[in-house]
């Protein structure tokens, strides 16, 4: 007889993190319920302490007034009181306005001027602290005269900065890698890539050790067309910046031809695009200058930079497989992690931070990536920015819609015609914009819709006529819109000049009406044939709802 197996009490495979759950549900009760039997205030037992590890850290670029106020407050280490039925009504002023392109060249200059001001915090040195107290009370006064800082920014008039990263816990997590690393790799996006750098990163890490090399790795290049690419290398050159184009995506990056754009340093600009993962583990060796004696050390390379960038992409293409969770929202990686490549090369994935820098407002955060989709609660000033830039016809060609010809594009237009067609409906009839709005503005991150940033000295419109084709005759989608003028759901002064020729113009139809026989008034010994009827108990509505649909179609 053979014995029986002895039951696992720990549970495996898909009910794995089930089981743990319930366990761990199960420990909290049974110390609560040992725990009141004591009385609560006089315990100290240990034993009954709960000490809660943090895993993960919770990334922070967005607080309201007040959690601000608690903030600073405690970082501080000060006490307050509030003062009840003091209190003040503020009204805000929800009007879309989308700036103009004088508008974006006087803040351009402006950002010139206060561009010194946009410093990254730092590490307090070693010198000044002898244990781990000094050193957390150090680093939250250096905190708090950063943030203090950048509201005195925050208020020059016509100045607005991205939501900073505000938890000290992430900028800790940055000071570890720059500090551990012999190369700082700053990953930006190839559209909008300024906006993704931050300058004083570089002046921190030489403050830390000139020894340490920098890189600016432009990513997601493929987006961008060569004769763009060309464009952007000229500045890097004029700016004197190590600059790498690259793409995550396999085999897509086609280098542009180095002899039809002439340049001031041919010498370098022939080593600006890398088209493998085996040319850019060659750049980061080079740059590291790794030794092939076994007792080297190997080259650890930080990489640094924006949430959704593509650095977890980057590091995963390196490494041949998965080795960093990667997600379209931005904020996945929120631990500090190390990726052994081989013996002389280790990467360093650093989490994503937002760093301060200057923006035109957080409609043009949502379409650039900085600011998660899903958040957004304004979606007609986003889509009315989309549509000062992207032509009208490449929207229609993407999702397969007509909109009426209007001198000036109408957001409201836009993405009532897109959740008509999609289908997106919200419970009282009318078309879901938030919806459509979420589905156009991943589109654009993704790059399925181009929104791309010309480099200074050029200008945007003739960059953008590079990005979007010519129009093309089409005629697809007009049933739709003629639906959605039918249902008043579009606007424009033409559309409701043909509404009201339509009501009020309209010579009438005639109409027949015919008495039934059953409401003629009958006499004596008049008899009205009439068909014979079933009294079988059944009624019959066969055809009712098509003969409703047809009334009100008509």
């Amino acid at each position: 007889m053979t014995k029986r197996r002895a039951s696992n009490k720990k549970p495996s495979g898909l009910n794995k993190s089930l089981g743990n759950s319930l366990s761990n549900d199960r420990e909290k009760t049974r110390k609560s319920h040992q725990r009141a039997k004591y009385d609560g205030n006089d315990i100290e037992n240990p034993a009954f302490m709960e000490h809660e590890v943090n895993h993960y850290i919770d990334s922070v670029t967005d607080e309201t007034s007040l959690e601000e106020f608690l903030a600073k407050a405690e970082l501080a280490g000060t006490e307050f009181t509030a003062e009840k039925e003091q209190f003040k009504i503020i009204e805000k002023n929800s009007a879309i306005v989308v700036p103009t392109r004088l508008d974006y060249r006087a803040n351009l200059d402006l950002q010139k001027e206060n561009e010194h001001r946009l410093r990254i915090p730092r590490r307090p040195a070693k010198e000044l602290w002898e244990n781990m107290e000094d050193l957390t009370k150090l680093e939250n006064e250096a905190f708090l005269q950063w943030r203090s800082d950048l509201s005195e920014l925050q208020e020059v008039d016509g100045l607005v900065l991205t939501p900073f990263e505000r938890n000290p816990d992430m900028w800790r997590e940055l000071w570890r890698v720059v500090e551990k690393s012999d190369i700082i790799v700053q990953i930006v996006d190839a559209r909008n890539p300024l906006l993704f750098r931050s300058k004083d990163l570089d002046d921190y890490v030489k403050e830390v050790d000139p020894a340490k090399q920098i890189l600016l790795l432009v990513n997601k290049a493929d987006l961008l067309k060569p004769e763009q690419q060309a464009s952007w290398r000229e500045y890097f050159e004029k700016e004197n910046i190590k600059v790498i184009f690259w793409s995550a995506i396999d085999e897509v990056l086609d280098p542009i031809d180095e002899d039809a754009v002439e340049t001031s340093n041919p010498s370098t600009s022939t080593h600006m695009f890398v088209t493998n993962k085996d040319e850019l583990i060659a750049k980061f060796k080079e740059l590291g200058h790794v030794s092939d004696e076994p007792s080297a050390k190997p080259v650890m390379v930080g990489m640094v930079g924006y949430p959704n960038v593509g650095k977890s992409s980057t590091i995963n293409k390196l490494a041949g497989g998965k080795k960093v969770s990667v997600s379209a929202t931005p904020g996945k990686t929120r631990h500090f992690q190390t990726i052994h490549i081989d013996s002389q090369l280790c990467l360093c994935d650093c989490p994503g931070l937002v760093m301060p820098s200057f923006s035109f407002g957080r409609s043009e955060m949502f379409l650039n990536g900085i600011l998660p989709v899903d958040q957004m609660r304004d979606h007609f000033g986003p889509t009315s920015l989309l549509l000062s830039r992207v032509p009208v016809h490449v929207i229609e060609a993407t999702y397969s819609i007509m909109l009426p010809e209007m001198q000036s594009p109408s957001a409201i237009n836009l993405l009532n015609s897109l959740a008509f067609m999609r289908g997106f409906m919200a419970s009282s009839g009318i078309p879901d914009c938030s919806r459509a709005a979420r589905l156009m503005f991943k589109d654009v991150v993704s790059g399925k819709l181009i929104w791309a940033a010309a480099p200074p000295g050029v200008e945007q419109e003739e960059f953008d006529r590079i990005s979007y084709p010519d129009k093309k005759t089409r005629d697809i989608g007009r049933v739709q819109m003629e639906k959605l003028a039918k249902l008043q759901l579009l606007e424009g002064d033409e559309l409701k000049g043909s509404q009201f020729d339509s009501q009020h113009f309209v010579g009438s139809i005639g109409v027949a009406h015919v008495r039934d026989s059953k409401a003629l008034p009958q006499t004596l010994g008049t008899v009205i044939p009439t068909a014979p009827t079933e009294n079988n108990g059944k009624k019959h509505y066969k055809g009712k709802k098509d003969k409703l649909r047809r009334i009100y179609n008509e």
